[in-house]
């Protein structure tokens, strides 16, 4: 079966999409596609028979590079075609055999990127587990603002810098905005002489958005973060947590294991 591709320009923003210009293209297609996009490129395709073979080329010239006195083609990708009796077929594996030399460096031509339909799915699933850890950090942060909040302390944010980004803070849209613009915050809480710390890490599962804090934070901390834990999820069953166990059922087992073993 053929490989189908999907030219797209990337976004490099996960809350937003990736312009896709098309799905199922052939490599030719795609490689077109590319050469035409923004109308940057003239292109043309050249050939020289050699008899028992024939030489295709080609020849791209960028319409947005500094002109010159004279036209001159840039950019050249090259195929050589043993001779059939069909012309119009020798020159289709021509074009096949310069695009799959242009899907290897198609980020040279444009901004734009030609990435296998296979690929380019496992790219929307790995921006969408991307969204989803996005969407349970704001949820865990907003209901610890909310909860630090409402049990009378003040926040200052960040510790990492000379100068906080604020400084005993009651302003719940405020922090959060900030927070949503950061990877990694470290915060004091207070109320009246007491202070306590926390640290958030932003992007890494979800659940594990706090990373680090005062002991005794933890009455306030625990409830809103542990149900998120993949343990507690309906589908705990079905997650990779990384943890392989053996369960012996009996003394028994251990004697079975033991001798597959000799």
């Amino acid at each position: 079966m053929t490989d189908t591709y999907t030219a797209y320009i990337p976004v490099d923003d996960v809350e937003r999409d990736d312009l896709v210009i098309a799905r199922g293209l052939s490599a030719v297609e795609a490689m077109k596609i590319a050469f035409g996009y923004d109308d940057a490129w003239e292109t043309r395709l050249a050939e020289e028979d050699y008899g028992s073979f024939v030489h295709y080329v080609w020849q791209a010239h960028s319409k947005k590079a500094q002109p010159l006195a004279l036209p001159y083609w840039t950019e050249q990708l090259h195929a050589t075609v043993l001779k059939s009796q069909q012309p119009e077929l020798d020159r289709m594996l021509g074009m096949d055999m310069i695009a799959a030399q242009f899907l290897r460096v198609s980020g040279h031509y444009w901004e734009g990127r030609v990435a296998s339909d296979q690929a380019f799915d496992k790219r929307l699933e790995r921006v969408a587990e991307r969204r989803e850890v996005r969407r349970i950090d704001r949820e865990i942060a907003t209901k610890l603002v909310d909860a630090l909040l409402a049990d009378g302390y003040t926040i200052t944010c960040d510790l990492q810098e000379i100068e906080p980004e604020f400084v005993r803070s009651d302003d719940r849209n405020g922090i959060l905005e900030y927070l949503w613009q950061i990877e990694i915050a470290e915060m004091h809480v207070h109320k009246g002489k007491e202070r306590r710390w926390l640290r958030l890490i932003f992007d890494e599962s979800g659940w594990d958005l706090v990373q680090d804090y005062s002991v005794e934070l933890e009455r306030i901390i625990d409830p809103i973060c542990e149900p998120y834990l993949p343990w507690k999820q309906p589908n705990a069953a079905e997650l990779d947590h990384g943890i392989r166990m053996l369960v012996l059922n009996s003394p028994d087992d251990v004697l079975k294991i033991e001798g597959m073993l000799k």
